[in-house]
């Protein structure tokens, strides 16, 4: 597919700082799960209020899913050029590249810790994932090349890579959807049918994370194309959704019930909600979500969640032995900030150009919906 055209460059920067937000909330729940408050708060506190979002950490994930999907068929559309061979080779260089070094930065980081007493001070739960035994250069290598879980190995240099290995997956797919004018209502009701059958087959559990082996990890990865599906209706039809205080309302209602309860059907509508609430120009919260901090953690958001964890067992192992837990964690947190702005501008920015340098001047696709074509950058 060869079409003549050019790029227009524009960001959403209240979408940017959506991203922000959520990997703050990714940040703080790996901290919560790392090292265990001296306070204790009940279930009801934890489990059936937005601090579930904490307490859990599979909202924001679900949430980057759908925003994915959304930032990324924006991208396609507001491009006066496309080419799929364009769109794969930048794809992998932006998401790849800089997970090939947030792994070499891991296992650096292990041999550099790997002599210091740290599994008894951290959750069983993340000592199993994360470090839990001797990294090898295969296990880089699987994990770079994001077939953890095809190969039943998982993500021991860095827990985190499953969620990209999802995205890598499903944004290949992509550009194959938003070429049909107006097919999202087919694509929505296609994932949502497959999510169902995976489920009632038993091939996949409702909380699923990484499958097991090939076919598990590929069944896993179709369960969440309904997330980037939802995300791509919302860019195709966006537009035109009603506006006025009580769809507001409501759809803030829809917010706070896919932060506190446990289902990912909630936490797909009220990620819809969030994004069509922060869409419109005209609204406060859009206006609010303009610059500011949460911008700029947005755009280090994909280098923050690369890294985040072997830095933060690398500050348990240095300092986890006399430092109390919410020490340990404050200095983790502004450690992980640290390392994210670096890695951004030494790795992922340089990716990005990277990923630009061959860009093709192609004639404009035929792609549904009415947004005009600005968006930001993907992750």
């Amino acid at each position: 597919m060869d079409i003549a055209g050019k790029v227009v460059s524009n960001r959403r920067e209240e979408l940017d700082a959506l991203r922000g937000i959520a990997a703050v909330v990714v940040l703080l729940h790996h901290a919560h799960w790392l090292w265990p408050p001296p306070w204790a708060l009940p279930d009801s506190l934890l489990l059936h209020t937005p601090l579930r979002m904490i307490a859990t950490g599979r909202a924001p994930v679900l949430f980057f899913f759908v925003l994915s999907g959304f930032v990324l068929t924006l991208a396609v559309q507001r491009r006066k050029s496309f080419r799929m061979t364009d769109w794969y080779w930048r794809r992998t260089l932006r998401l790849c590249l800089p997970i090939t070094a947030g792994l070499l930065l891991s296992l650096l980081l292990y041999h550099l810790c790997r002599f210091h007493p740290i599994s008894h001070r951290l959750n069983p739960f993340f000592w199993q994932a994360q470090w839990g035994r001797l990294p090898t250069w295969t296990d880089w290598f699987e994990e770079t090349a994001l077939l953890g879980d095809a190969t039943g190995t998982g993500y021991p240099l860095d827990a985190a890579v499953w969620s990209l290995a999802h995205e890598w997956r499903i944004s290949v797919l992509l550009p194959l959807v938003v070429i049909w004018r107006r097919a999202w209502i087919p694509t929505i009701a296609v994932s949502a049918l497959v999510s169902v059958v995976l489920i009632f087959s038993g091939e996949v559990a409702p909380d699923i994370t990484l499958g097991r082996g090939l076919m598990n990890g590929l069944a896993s990865t179709l369960y969440f194309t309904v997330f980037f599906a939802a995300g791509y209706a919302m860019a195709v039809s966006c537009a035109r959704l009603p506006k006025g205080k009580t769809i507001r309302f409501m759809a803030w209602m829809m917010v706070l019930a896919g932060c506190s309860i446990g289902r990912d059907s909630v936490v797909l509508l009220g990620s819809c909600a969030l994004i069509a609430l922060v869409s419109d120009p005209a609204s406060r919260s859009c206006r609010l979500l303009r610059g500011g901090i949460w911008q700029e953690l947005g755009r280090i958001s994909y280098s923050l969640y690369i890294t985040h964890l072997p830095v933060f067992l690398t500050v348990v192992a240095w300092c986890g032995l006399f430092m109390p837990p919410v020490e340990l964690a404050v200095v983790s947190i502004v450690c992980a900030l640290l390392v994210a702005t670096i890695f951004f501008w030494t790795v992922e920015m340089p990716a990005h150009r990277l990923s630009q340098f061959h860009r093709k001047r192609i004639a404009p696709p035929v792609l549904g919906g009415d947004l005009p074509p600005t968006g930001p950058t993907p992750l």
